[in-house]
């Protein structure tokens, strides 16, 4: 039997270009579409799901895809050097700051604002990094960063930590043993934002 393959897992299985997809006016399966991603229909599904492949339901319960839509699903996959950057925070003013630096680098942003919003998002996106501000109010983030360390598929993505304060010496060492690769201080510094994520980029690619 053929192993069920997740969204999360997907992206380890190279997703490509194929050599030619079906003329654009035509409709696909998930089982379709998955033959031409190099995944299962599952893994299709779950971007459906989640939002990340547009498709329209059908009255019998049936998806269907459009053909031009894969087509942009798959060139978005496709660009490798572009990195997906989650942003877990909840000071807007941090948040701005940090996605236009993402952006000026030419990656894509990802904002969670909670801890069930990051996970769901980091599992079905599976983003190069994560920068983390640990003293964030309105959620418990050394909590959040053992449950990324926990979960199948984004255990080892490295992260960038963001603080309002020095950290103590435990927070730190914590933070170390979590997977982290540099601290950003706030309120930030003019070009540092951009400087410390591309240092860290520069080290995992």
């Amino acid at each position: 039997m053929e192993p069920m393959i997740v969204a999360e897992e997907a992206a380890h299985y190279g997703i490509r270009a194929p050599a030619a997809l079906p003329p654009s006016d035509r409709y696909l399966s998930p089982n379709e579409a998955g033959r031409i991603l190099n995944v299962t229909g599952e893994a299709v599904k779950q971007w459906i799901y989640h939002r990340r492949l547009p498709a329209t339901k059908l009255s019998n319960g049936y998806w269907k895809i459009k053909v031009a839509d894969l087509e942009n699903f798959i060139r978005a996959r496709q660009n490798l050097g572009q990195k997906r950057i989650m942003v877990i925070d909840n000071d807007e003013a941090n948040i701005k700051e940090l996605v236009g630096a993402i952006e000026r680098l030419g990656h894509d942003p990802i904002v969670a604002h909670n801890a069930s919003d990051a996970l769901l998002k980091a599992s079905d996106l599976y983003p190069s990094l994560f920068i983390v501000n640990v003293t964030a109010s309105i959620f418990e983030p050394w909590k959040l960063l053992d449950k990324v360390r926990k979960t199948r598929n984004i255990k080892n993505v490295p992260m960038l930590i963001v603080s309002s304060q020095d950290l103590q010496d435990a927070d730190s060492d914590r933070a170390l043993e979590l997977g982290a690769q540099g601290f950003l201080r706030t309120p930030f510094k003019a070009g540092v934002v951009a400087e410390e994520i591309g240092k860290v980029l520069t080290r995992i690619m």
